[in-house]
């Protein structure tokens, strides 16, 4: 078992920022840590899989951030995702760490 802690600084322009993840066979998502670099900078995070699924999506869940996206999870993930960072208020640094668990 190995945990990925994909470690994160990017800059938003246009109030949005992108990034894949490395390919899993059989992996499990269980943290996402993201900061801006304002305290009140509001915005929404979304990870969408290779089928295009939005897996999760803080616009649709009414669950908004404002300076820091902190939430624990279990969810089986496999293939490449990509992680947007989107409605942002303000074009700026976001920081942080994504953690994968590999199952072999």
């Amino acid at each position: 078992m190995l945990i990925y802690a994909i470690e994160i600084s990017k800059t938003a322009a246009s109030g949005t920022v992108s990034f894949n993840t490395p390919k899993f066979d059989a992996g499990l998502l269980k943290h996402i840590y993201l900061k801006s670099a304002s305290v009140d900078t509001t915005f929404d995070v979304k990870i969408t899989d290779s089928r295009g699924n939005n897996i999760i999506d803080t616009s649709v869940s009414g669950e908004s951030p404002v300076g820091i996206f902190n939430k624990f999870y279990d969810m089986p993930l496999k293939e490449i995702h990509t992680v947007y960072i989107f409605n942002s208020s303000a074009d700026e640094l976001f920081t942080g760490k994504i953690s994968i668990m590999e199952e072999s």
